[in-house]
């Protein structure tokens, strides 16, 4: 259960739908930028992505060479994961020199607020012990993976819901047994809303980070984003 806390800050939630990598990748870096430079608010990004593999710093080959599609290589920790369908991606661009500096405390939270969202849904689960991520007795539902530029966050974690697991079999996620993932649909046999789960999972970041989250539409800061964006290079 996540504590009510007054809450301190107002931040943005931009909810994306479906979405390619790349194309938000690039509003990402954008927003790193605008949240640097006092432009923009602590912003948590909602969405999906179609299939794609991507690999942190911390990629080692023999755990993505049987990929038959393109890799994206990014700034993140962590190393090889899948995205796709039916799988919820929470991108954090927020002020860590606000936040005390702590990642490894900023993770943590974020790990805890998927945690209350799935007990939200009658799923247990827990920080993994061994391994980075959110569990469910010995199976991964969730992955973490950020990256820090002048203490701006970016990137985040991803909740396989609907989660086809079988892409999994491609790679060796996280440099672990494809078997070892695991999705809500296959833990309650029927698939989640993705949008109510999106909904609680915010309510519980906002209490967790003592931030109220309010909408903030694509079209409202595009042209900002875009121009932050030129270049690729935060």
């Amino acid at each position: 259960m996540v504590a009510s806390t007054k809450t301190e800050y107002l931040g943005w939630v931009l909810r994306l739908g479906r979405v390619e990598f790349e194309r938000c990748l690039e509003w990402q870096r954008g927003l790193v930028k605008l949240r640097r430079e006092g432009m923009a608010r602590d912003t948590i990004l909602m969405v999906e992505h179609p299939p794609v593999v991507t690999i942190g710093k911390d990629g080692h080959k023999e755990n993505y060479e049987s990929l038959d599609q393109e890799p994206f290589f990014i700034e993140r920790g962590g190393d090889v994961t899948y995205h796709g369908p039916g799988q919820l991606v929470i991108y954090f661009i927020f002020n860590l020199a606000r936040r005390g500096r702590d990642i490894h405390d900023f993770m943590a939270k974020i790990q805890d607020g998927i945690i209350h969202a799935l007990a939200a849904i009658d799923i247990g689960a827990a920080r993994g012990e061994e391994h980075t991520g959110v569990w469910v007795d010995g199976r991964k539902i969730a992955s973490i993976g950020i990256a820090v530029k002048n203490w701006i966050s970016f990137h985040g974690a991803a909740v396989n819901l609907n989660t086809d697991l079988a892409e999994f079999e491609q790679i060796s996620p996280c440099g672990l047994d494809a078997e070892v993932m695991t999705s809500a649909a296959k833990l309650l046999d029927k698939e989640v809303d993705m949008e109510q789960f999106a909904g609680t999972l915010l309510d519980a970041y906002s209490k967790i980070f003592r931030t109220d989250f309010y909408d903030v539409k694509l079209e409202e800061i595009a042209e900002d984003i875009e121009s932050q964006a030129g270049g690729n290079v935060i």
